[in-house]
């Protein structure tokens, strides 16, 4: 579904995002049972091998676990995020990892240094520790991983969860709304 100009929502289980401008890059690669859907759906939009960047606004299998669809991209991910899967990456996948995943996850996220493109990066922890959003300030789009919902915001009963920081973080949040961003989650709930 296109969201505008050069962004397009790539539905599923857990939403994908694609931003064509100034590179191809992905938000969040998706639940590892819907790799064939997220595939043709993106690839009716670009080559995947053109993806240049993959942003991970948490690590949960529902929002990494397509990351080896991408041969040429880059992969980011919090420094905090990154630090607890290589602690305990079953608080993330509750299962086994495809070893083409792992070797994604384990080997090739890099921290964020600021910026990537034209997205500012926020911490916005809760959900997880190192969960973040990100935000597009010249189209006012606002992707919020599972932190905040159209209905409702993400689980703070997780193993990897900090219920105790996730008040600032949706205040954080809503106060872009407010401000006219467009909300755009990683569920449809």
């Amino acid at each position: 579904m296109k969201i505008s100009d050069d962004v397009y929502k790539i539905s599923g289980e857990g939403n994908v995002y694609l931003i064509l401008k100034p590179e191809p890059i992905v938000i969040d690669s998706g639940c590892m049972s819907q790799k064939n859907s997220i595939r043709i759906q993106i690839e009716s939009i670009v080559p995947l091998d053109q993806i240049k960047k993959v942003l991970l606004t948490h690590l949960h299998y529902d929002h990494s676990g397509n990351v080896d669809l991408f041969p040429n991209a880059e992969f980011y991910a919090d420094e905090e995020e990154i630090e607890d899967f290589k602690i305990n990456h079953f608080n993330f996948f509750f299962s086994r990892v495809p070893t083409e995943v792992y070797d994604v996850l384990m080997n090739k996220l890099v921290p964020f240094q600021g910026r990537i493109n034209e997205l500012e990066v926020i911490q916005t922890p809760g959900h997880t520790r190192g969960c973040v959003s990100f935000v597009d300030h010249k189209n006012k789009l606002l992707f919020t991983g599972d932190t905040l919902f159209n209905n409702g915001v993400g689980r703070t009963d997780l193993e990897n969860s900090v219920p105790k920081k996730m008040t600032k973080s949706l205040n954080k949040l809503r106060a872009l709304i407010k401000k006219g961003y467009k909300l755009l989650p990683g569920h449809d709930y």
